[in-house]
């Protein structure tokens, strides 16, 4: 029961996190600044490994194409510096959440964006044991973001409530992310094979999506996808391909060694709390549906 309300919670919550990465404001931010657009992905979420390598980005980010990342990385860092580019990251995510809230209060009401924000408070306070008890210990992006976004978390408490909640689910999302890269190579899936897989489940990326951001080819990606379906884990190797019974079984066991390595921060958080957050968690997923901060169509299932 418990795994169940964390899955929910952290996928609520994710929604929250990603919308900085669709956002035509936190885009803005980034080209004012001077980085190229192909890059702001790779860039925004890399700054904090500082001028990293193209390898290392690949390596901790894992489900894009090496030969992606070393078009952008590491020349992005002579157009633009680690450092700024985080800043200018944050500033354009301060940006985002004040328009989220005036677009809740314009749209719904005033009391609604308080509720909003009352519920960003109260998932950050009831989130505070989790943080604290993640280790950094074999977690290189957490670890990374952990340095970067430190001195954000801790004075969050003066921050705009929308922005403190931001920085928390980004380091929590980058915790179990790291959690869930280890437990894709320990049941020996390359990070294209992770994303095949994880977009027959009609749940994640479209496949054609999920191409084109992670810059695989087509001839690529169908490759895998029959290798996939040759070990009885797809139905066929097409963008319309679903998990056999035997890729279901392969991703509930990834997805509970993934539970189980975030489980010990988790514990030190009350079975009513756990609760709270998740409830919380659904107020803000819906309030980023609402306001079509993440383009839906980029999801699901193709279209047969």
């Amino acid at each position: 029961m418990r795994t169940q309300l964390i899955r929910t919670a952290t996928k609520r919550l994710d929604s929250f996190h990603a919308a900085s990465y669709f956002s035509p404001i936190v885009t803005a931010h980034l080209e004012d600044a001077g980085l190229p657009r192909p890059a702001h992905y790779f860039a925004a979420r890399g700054c904090a490994l500082g001028p990293a390598s193209a390898e290392l980005v690949a390596s901790t980010f894992f489900p894009f194409n090496p030969e992606l990342v070393a078009r952008v990385v590491p020349g992005c860092w002579s157009a633009v510096s680690p450092e700024r580019v985080l800043a200018t990251r944050l500033d354009g995510v301060r940006a985002l959440v004040a328009s989220l809230a005036a677009s809740v209060a314009s749209q719904e009401s005033e009391d609604r964006a308080s509720t909003l924000e009352q519920a960003a408070i109260r998932v950050r306070r009831n989130l505070a044991p989790v943080i604290e008890a993640q280790p950094v210990s074999g977690r290189a992006l957490y670890a990374a973001h952990r340095s970067a976004l430190g001195e954000e978390y801790a004075r969050a408490d003066s921050e705009d409530p929308l922005f403190a909640l931001w920085v928390t689910t980004t380091l929590l999302r980058e915790f179990r992310g790291d959690g869930h890269v280890a437990a894709l190579i320990a049941h020996g899936l390359s990070g294209l094979e992770a994303s095949v897989l994880d977009c027959a489940t009609g749940r994640a990326w479209r496949p054609s999506s999920a191409r084109r951001s992670r810059g695989w080819s087509d001839d690529t990606w169908r490759e895998t996808a029959a290798a996939l379906s040759a070990r009885g884990l797809l139905t066929d190797e097409s963008d319309l391909a679903e998990l056999t019974d035997s890729g279901t079984q392969l991703k509930e066991r990834i997805e509970a060694a993934t539970d189980a390595s975030v489980a010990t921060a988790w514990s030190a958080v009350s079975d009513n709390a756990l609760a709270e957050i998740r409830e919380d968690a659904k107020l803000i997923a819906e309030a980023v549906t609402a306001a079509r901060l993440i383009p839906q169509k980029l999801f699901g299932r193709e279209s047969g």
